[in-house]
């Protein structure tokens, strides 16, 4: 699941099966479907953004790139909007 804020930039993104043994793997397959969304969820450093949280089966992670994920896990990708 993806927030509005992502869907501004990424129209074609849906909620969808990708099998992914981690994180990493994830944002990779992402990458191939919806070219640069990868940018908007990790730093120059290769480190998940400050303002993007992952949610794991409901659950509010605070993960790395490296984090595995098991098979049937449900992800959502939540893109906090900042500004003033």
């Amino acid at each position: 699941m993806f927030t509005s804020a992502l869907k501004t930039f990424f129209p074609n993104l849906k909620e969808e099966y990708i099998e992914a043994d981690s994180i990493e793997a994830l944002l990779s397959e992402l990458e191939k479907k919806h070219h640069g969304i990868q940018g908007y969820l990790v730093d120059e450093k290769g480190q998940i953004r400050e303002h993007v949280k992952f949610y794991i089966d409901n659950e509010p992670y605070d993960i790395k790139v490296h984090t595995e994920l098991k098979k049937s896990a449900q992800i959502h990708i939540i893109q906090a909007i900042s500004g003033g």
